[in-house]
């Protein structure tokens, strides 16, 4: 008996310092960061959020957020674990430009996902055909609770040549509250993102249902879209392939990143990564947003922010990861 005791504190010290691989090392729990419930970015979150909890011991707590500039900073501080996060979000917030007061440098893209089209929405049968017809019409705009989309929106205005003297402003607090406008007739045009929940309740409540405005696509409309919303671009959506999508329709476009803390550790981001290319196939169930989470896509050559050491191990090892990822990364780091 002695002897066994003796032997306990060894044993302990053996516990505590021994490095423990994979699953011993993960944290029970870990935040995701999202926009308020009833969006896309919050769907896409429950479903990223769902598989990792079925697959890994960490539990994922979703926490809806109005915007990311109500989590960026606690993801700074290493207090909020992951994010959903634009590209158009990423660039300003971690270089502190347009609506970001100072640069939110905390912030690691863990893997590049899908894309997010965001764009005006008439009923059915307006006779409101393009994002130009929209001039003199009720349109949502202000968006404190969420600026990205006052930029998002007045970059969409101005890809066709208008501005905000140029529509009726009906100011309105958030995504939710420029949807609840529309469907109380208080707007002509909505504003949201392609497979929104909002959008699908829309189109499903009114007679004749939803369409999307297309807006201009042209190298001068790219750019002046660009000028103003930095890292958002005008692409194509094909006619059908989402609700309220009715015709090929362009629309401002972001690439949408899983996004991490720079103080996650090395491992458990590493894991994180490997378990969403494993169960690669288990994303789109979740929301069809996620169909375009794939693969290929998780390593993107235009990102604006860097991404986490972790996740780079896990890309290399898989051969996606290439040289010129490496040199994006060395400039991004040191920006």
């Amino acid at each position: 008996m002695k002897r066994i005791l003796l032997g306990i504190p060894v044993l302990v010290a053996v516990l505590v310092f021994f490095p423990v691989r994979s699953f011993g090392a993960m944290p029970r729990s870990a935040t995701l960061a999202t926009h308020a419930v009833g969006g896309l970015y919050n769907a896409l979150g429950t479903g990223i959020g769902t598989v990792l909890s079925r697959h890994t011991p960490i539990t994922v707590r979703v926490q809806p957020f109005a915007g990311p500039p109500a989590w960026l900073p606690s993801m700074d501080k290493g207090e909020t674990d992951m994010g959903i996060l634009t590209s158009a979000d990423a660039i300003t917030s971690y270089k502190g430009i347009v609506i970001y007061k100072r640069p939110h440098t905390g912030t690691r893209i863990l893997i590049s996902g899908g894309r997010i089209y965001i764009g005006f929405y008439v009923r059915g049968d307006s006779e409101i055909k393009t994002v130009s017809d929209l001039r003199g019409k009720k349109v949502p705009t202000d968006f404190p609770g969420i600026p990205i989309a006052r930029l998002s929106s007045t970059a969409t205005l101005a890809s066709s040549g208008l501005t905000y003297n140029d529509i009726m402003k009906v100011p309105v607090s958030d995504l939710a509250a420029g949807g609840s406008a529309f469907l109380e007739g208080r707007l002509d045009a909505g504003w949201d993102a392609v497979g929104s929940p909002r959008i699908i309740e829309a189109n499903s409540r009114i007679r004749g249902g939803i369409r999307f405005l297309p807006t201009e696509s042209g190298p001068e409309a790219a750019k002046r879209m660009g000028g103003i919303y930095p890292g958002s671009y005008p692409a194509l959506v094909p006619g059908g392939s989402a609700t309220a999508v009715v015709t090929d329709t362009h629309m401002l476009t972001n690439d949408i990143y899983l996004v991490a803390t720079k103080f996650m550790s090395d491992e458990v981001a590493y894991e994180i990564v490997k378990t969403l290319w494993e169960r690669n196939e288990d994303l789109p169930p979740m929301h069809p947003g996620l169909k375009e989470w794939t693969r290929e896509r998780m390593v993107n050559q235009n990102v604006f922010i860097p991404y986490h050491p972790g996740a780079v191990k896990f890309l290399k090892e898989k051969g996606v990861w290439s040289k010129e990822m490496d040199a994006l990364q060395a400039r991004l780091l040191t920006d």
